[in-house]
């Protein structure tokens, strides 16, 4: 049975001595290597949504949606060397479902989006022999194509969505709301092996 600590980094987090200094160091390449994994796995898929867009609509876009999202998730996990998984509570393919630790990583940016009014910028947490990083993520204009009301969304669309994902959860957003998230599962070999070049 795995082990689940949460560690969370906050401005307000007090240590004292070497312990700062090595905790600080370590939030500093887990985050590093997070946002850079997230940033390109947002950039790939935009690219390849946008690419889909211009050449055949919303309709496009969905298939690309379902037969490469994972596919280009995997190859860039494999060329960072990390594990990279989108979920939310809301998905919308059973394969993008949260396991427990995804879901208190999904339950912390709700409460503190719902006690702060926006959403922290990042979360951590420590399993076993890995890190594991979360990015929120919200929904824009161009998300509300695929995930808006369903009263206002497309007929085809629509149809094309309940076609390819019969238990469908994803629909409902409004602009600015919270989607889910991305997560990086970082291996503590490669955050060790970091800190060493630094110090080097």
């Amino acid at each position: 049975m795995k082990k689940l600590i949460i560690i969370v980094f906050t401005s307000a987090t007090i240590l004292t001595g070497a312990i700062a200094d090595e905790a600080e160091n370590t939030q500093k390449e887990i985050v590093e290597i997070g946002q850079k994994v997230s940033k390109k796995l947002l950039k790939t898929l935009v690219s390849e949504l946008k690419k889909a867009m211009k050449e055949g609509g919303p309709l496009k876009a969905i298939e690309v949606c379902s037969k490469k999202a994972l596919e280009l998730t995997k190859k860039v996990s494999q060329q960072e060397g990390v594990e990279i998984k989108r979920t939310s509570f809301k998905y919308r393919n059973p394969k993008n479902a949260p396991d427990k630790y995804e879901k208190e990583a999904l339950k912390y940016f709700e409460n503190a989006l719902k006690e702060k009014g926006k959403l922290p910028k990042y979360y951590v947490q420590t399993i076993d022999k890995e890190y594991r990083y979360y990015m929120p993520l919200k929904i824009k204009d161009v998300c509300l194509t695929c995930h808006g009301d369903p009263k206002h969304m497309d007929e085809k669309v629509l149809n094309k969505i309940r076609e390819l994902y019969p238990n469908d959860k994803a629909t409902g957003y409004t602009l600015g709301d919270f989607r889910g998230v991305i997560r990086v599962s970082i291996p503590k070999s490669t955050i060790e092996k970091h800190e060493k070049q630094h110090e080097d």
